[in-house]
């Protein structure tokens, strides 16, 4: 799915969440379970605040007064209704969060992979180089480039090493054993 199509679909969901948040209270005020459940919740959400409030102001003992039916159902089912419609936008947000890591991952992966296959030619045009006798002793990577997945067997002192003999030899002429290898 496209990230503009996924955005729509998610703007989609958040705009039914809506409806079906009112439609969560409107049933709390016809089924009987469910009232029970709203009042339940909302009596204890009620004590809890405050319970809250008044250890803040440093009362301890106090004796919290319970709340209507009514005031309770619309309560509790505001709760839960606004905990759905939440929930429903957090799930979004992680899925596409969840989406976009994958989406990554996965580019690294292929990434990955593409560095390994032309690592693998490197090598493969290293050895038959090798096998018709062409060195490739003194190539080096070109300044500014710091590679951290290829592997290259470029050691400067074996090139400063390999440079200094090469150097002394050239003043010399070549031996016949030299000249046949």
């Amino acid at each position: 799915m496209s990230g503009i199509a996924l955005k729509i679909t998610s703007l989609l969901v958040r705009t039914i969440a809506k409806p079906i948040g009112n439609a969560i209270k409107a049933q709390a005020r016809e089924h009987e379970r469910f009232r029970k459940l709203c009042i339940k919740f909302a009596q204890s959400m009620h004590s809890t605040e405050i319970k809250l409030r008044m250890s803040l102001l440093g009362e301890n003992k106090i004796r919290v007064k319970p709340l209507n039916d009514n005031k309770a159902i619309e309560q509790g089912a505001t709760f839960i209704s606004e905990f759905f419609i939440f929930s429903v936008a957090g799930s979004l947000i992680l899925y596409e969060s969840y989406r976009s890591r994958k989406k990554a991952s996965n580019e690294r992966d292929a990434l990955a992979d593409d560095i390994a296959v032309l690592q693998s030619e490197i090598e493969y045009i290293k050895t038959k180089l090798g096998d018709i006798n062409i060195k490739l002793d003194d190539y080096q990577v070109p300044e500014g480039y710091k590679p951290k997945y290829i592997k290259l067997e470029n050691n400067n002192n074996n090139n400063n090493n390999n440079d200094s003999s090469k150097s002394e030899s050239s003043s010399q002429p070549p031996n016949e054993e030299e000249a046949k290898s």
